[in-house]
């Protein structure tokens, strides 16, 4: 197995980065939760990798943590998920907030993230309630303060409240706390969620 690849960065785009390692190619899969618009052309990148094996062919997905990978060889477990739903999954909801959903049995909720049904979020439930707690926190972000995790309600309620699926609304204002910092204010919290939703 490859376990990650560290090389100059020739292609950065939010669903597949290509890695040139020692003048060799290589295409990359990833969820939205490891693209980083910032990253340059050129620049030396270290990518955790998932090498998927199949008769006719072999696919790398790359994340930017061990949570993500984690939840990702949670997720391939569960029969009828393949590697591309997977990774749906992962680009539609925080780790954090897929774990609480899976952990409190909230079939319906789970429905919110993308390609997800009512079928498959029971199935969810079933097969991940048990093993859901093995898979850590979301380590890229960081953990925020007491008083950004208030904004960050007020924030989602704001956009719950403007049509915004909560999961979704969740999930983006997780990501905007986790790159603009603790300080962020609501309104600039929602104004900036509601840029990148």
């Amino acid at each position: 197995m490859i376990a990650y690849l560290e090389g100059k960065l020739a292609v950065n785009s939010p669903t597949h980065l290509v890695v040139d390692v020692a003048g060799v190619g290589f295409l990359v899969h990833i969820p939205m939760s490891s693209y980083d618009a910032g990253r340059g052309r050129g620049e030396t990148v270290k990518i955790l990798t998932h090498l998927h094996v199949r008769e006719d062919a072999l696919t790398i997905y790359g994340f930017e943590t061990e949570a993500e990978r984690d939840l990702f060889e949670l997720l391939i477990s569960v029969s009828g998920i393949g590697p591309p739903l997977a990774q749906k999954i992962l680009s539609g909801v925080q780790i954090r907030t897929f774990r609480r959903l899976v952990a409190s049995e909230d079939a319906r909720g789970l429905t919110q993230i993308k390609g997800v049904g009512q079928k498959l979020a029971r199935r969810l439930v079933l097969e991940l309630k048990d093993r859901i707690g093995d898979v850590p926190d979301d380590d890229v972000r960081g953990r925020v303060s007491p008083v950004a995790a208030g904004r960050a309600e007020e924030a989602v309620k704001a956009l719950a409240g403007l049509g915004v699926p909560h999961v979704k609304a969740r999930s983006v204002v997780d990501n905007v706390i986790g790159d603009q910092g603790n300080e962020a204010s609501v309104e600039a919290i929602i104004r900036e969620s509601l840029r990148r939703l």
